[in-house]
């Protein structure tokens, strides 16, 4: 069994959270552009329903919402869109961080939700997609500053059970950006 696929994906997501904090402390330097917390919503989204709230970042993980008072922070640098949501005290994930890159033609580069706790057997949560990497797919859709990224990653291996693989989940993200900063 190749460990290849699981040294990428954790690649990806150590990467996806490290942006994420990066943008939360770039971002809280200066007043005009620091992040607007935004409550999520505590109703499950489902893949067919229409956008979240406007104005609502949310994060939905195999169709269940995931409760979580978010700050959300856009950049587009050059070619390249980061989006981050950022929770520091969430109840079930601890520090949760979901963020996502985009490059300029609407190509979905990365996706990583990561939290230091509520993984299995106690480990930190970690989901993550990587563009070219085996195991999941992304797709974004934008209106105004709104953006949602659907589409299907992989989590890390339960160590309790190290034959069973990588599980594969789908998510949904809304990053309503109070501005992007730099577009």
């Amino acid at each position: 069994m190749s460990t290849t696929p699981v040294r990428l994906c954790a690649a990806g997501l150590a990467a996806s959270a490290a942006l994420a904090l990066a943008l939360t402390g770039c971002s809280s330097s200066s007043k005009t552009t620091s992040p607007t917390p935004v409550a999520a919503s505590a109703a499950p989204v489902s893949q067919t329903s229409a956008a979240a709230t406007p104005g609502a970042s949310t994060l939905s993980v195999d169709g269940k919402a995931v409760s979580a008072i978010f700050m959300t922070t856009c950049v587009n640098q050059g070619s390249l869109l980061a989006l981050a949501l950022t929770d520091t005290g969430n109840a079930s994930y601890g520090n949760l961080a979901v963020s996502a890159t985009v490059a300029g033609g609407g190509t979905v580069q990365a996706v990583g939700i990561s939290g230091s706790k509520g993984g299995s057997s106690g480990l930190p949560y970690a989901i993550g997609f990587g563009k070219g990497a085996p195991g999941g797919s992304a797709s974004v859709t934008k209106s105004g500053k709104t953006f949602r990224i659907t589409g299907q990653g992989v989590g890390t291996p339960d160590p309790s059970n190290p034959l069973g693989g990588v599980k594969s989940s789908k998510f949904d993200i809304t990053f309503a950006c109070p501005t992007v900063i730099g577009g």
